[in-house]
């Protein structure tokens, strides 16, 4: 008498390794701490293979890195999801220890001066909103910039459609390349913003760290859509910019509301 799978009881034969049916192994052992530890360890292991595998692609040539996974070597890097979750997670743990942004300070009672009491409870609201939107923006500003990845890959393939990428191939590509962005902003930004609070270098250290983010980015996807000139390097972050300033308007248009009129 032949053999059942154990997952979903297919009939199994000798030669069998797999289930047809289900996929599981036929060779199944009782549960034990030798099995147990020899699961840990592969699953272990297969991770950090991928992972480095896809760091180390991401720091040296990361548009080589992205086209290849787009293209089919699917087993070779670590999920893209998972990498982005990885890398926001490491982002929030760093914002958490150094807590590089600065809180809103409410204005001082000068403000009020000569204001009736309409217009002080008018000022008061409004300043109670910006307190909102600055918390919830330093809260998330990780979250944020992986939710507009879909925006600046649509972007994208209006710029490059020649290239043969589709919005959702470009759209892989520029999330890996931000997960990495926000990591290298945590590490490398973070800690120099935490300690220049109230200094007039912590702005310009902000928005350098924003532009590195921009011009790795820019990198990434100059070998993504297989670019080989300066000139295309160039192109790539104007229409970058174009893309961002175009969404920009909208959520001027939303802030604007969110703080005077709702």
């Amino acid at each position: 008498m032949r053999p059942n799978c154990l997952n979903c009881a297919e009939v199994l034969y000798p030669r069998d390794k797999y289930c047809g049916r289900c996929g599981q192994k036929t060779d199944i052992d009782r549960i034990c701490i030798k099995e147990l530890t020899r699961e840990f360890l592969n699953t272990i292991l297969h991770i950090e293979q991928g992972l480095i595998r896809l760091f180390k692609g991401l720091l040296t040539n990361p548009g080589k890195t992205a086209a290849e996974f787009v293209e089919g070597k699917r087993k070779t890097y670590f999920n893209p999801f998972t990498f982005m979750a990885v890398c926001v997670t490491i982002t929030i743990l760093a914002h958490n220890v150094w807590d590089p942004y600065i809180n809103y300070t409410a204005p001082g009672q000068e403000v009020f001066e000569g204001k009736t009491e309409t217009e002080r409870a008018d000022l008061l609201a409004t300043n109670e909103r910006l307190a909102e939107l600055q918390k919830f923006s330093a809260k998330n500003m990780n979250w944020l910039e992986v939710a507009i990845c879909p925006w600046f890959a649509f972007g994208l393939w209006l710029f490059y459609r020649k290239r043969k990428r589709n919005v959702a191939e470009i759209t892989i590509a520029y999330l890996l390349f931000t997960a990495f962005g926000l990591m290298l902003f945590a590490v490398l930004i973070s800690i120099p913003m935490h300690y220049l609070k109230g200094s007039w270098a912590y702005n310009p250290v902000f928005y350098t760290g924003l532009l590195l983010q921009a011009l790795y980015a820019a990198w990434g996807l100059k070998g993504f859509f297989g670019l080989q000139t300066t000139w295309d390097y160039l192109k790539i972050l104007g229409a970058l910019a174009v893309i961002a300033l175009i969404g920009f308007i909208p959520l001027t248009i939303f802030v604007t509301w969110f703080i005077y009129f709702r």
